[in-house]
């Protein structure tokens, strides 16, 4: 069985290879990033969880991609635009609620810290806390660590996109980044901020 069809986040990848690939070509190549990912899996066990979940799909369908001549960045990136747009789409839906946003702008720093944490492998500096503003910067990320361990930092920049484009579904918190470490910049500098009139 080829583990692929087994990661929720990267099926519809399957879908998009398709129609940039054709069927054919989509299929032969979602097989061997299956088969790219189990090597993985079998030299890394202890790294399925947590960032492994996201990064290992990614750094598979990546290095098979570039393997094959295609734009492996670029197909990726434009899934994770692709999802973080669905996941805007429940959050507003969720954040609509009345009472909803004020609850998790009450609770943003436990949020993020559940999310961001050193226990996670994350390294951070909180810049400025709420009721104005709740500003962290990511130094170290380990999704960006582990794909870089693997020679394939980019694979994991379709990760960003898709963060990057989720947090704007929130009605009422106003979501900023203007860098990542994927990028190659010093942090992923992360601001939110109460806004009542944000719709």
């Amino acid at each position: 069985m080829n583990r692929m069809n087994r990661q929720w986040f990267y099926r519809g990848f399957r879908k998009k290879l398709r129609t940039a690939l054709g069927r054919d070509a989509a299929d032969a190549l979602w097989q061997e990033a299956g088969e790219t990912y189990a090597q993985i899996l079998a030299h890394h066990p202890r790294i399925r969880r947590h960032k492994g979940a996201m990064v290992l799909p990614a750094v598979a369908l990546f290095m098979t991609m570039e393997q094959h001549g295609e734009d492996a960045e670029a197909l990726l990136n434009a899934y994770g635009d692709d999802m973080g747009q669905r996941f805007a789409s429940l959050v507003r839906g969720i954040t609509g609620l009345p009472g909803v946003s004020r609850l998790i702008w009450r609770h943003v720093e436990g949020i993020m810290d559940r999310m961001s944490s050193e226990k996670l492998g994350y390294r951070r500096r909180i810049v400025s806390q709420p009721p104005d503003m709740y500003g962290v910067d990511i130094l170290s990320c380990p999704y960006h660590e582990l794909a870089k361990a693997l020679d394939t930092e980019k694979a994991v920049l379709c990760i960003c996109h898709m963060d990057k484009a989720y947090m704007q579904g929130f009605r009422h918190i106003r979501y900023e980044r203007t860098s990542a470490v994927s990028e190659g910049c010093a942090c992923c500098d992360y601001r939110l901020r109460y806004d009542p009139g944000r719709r």
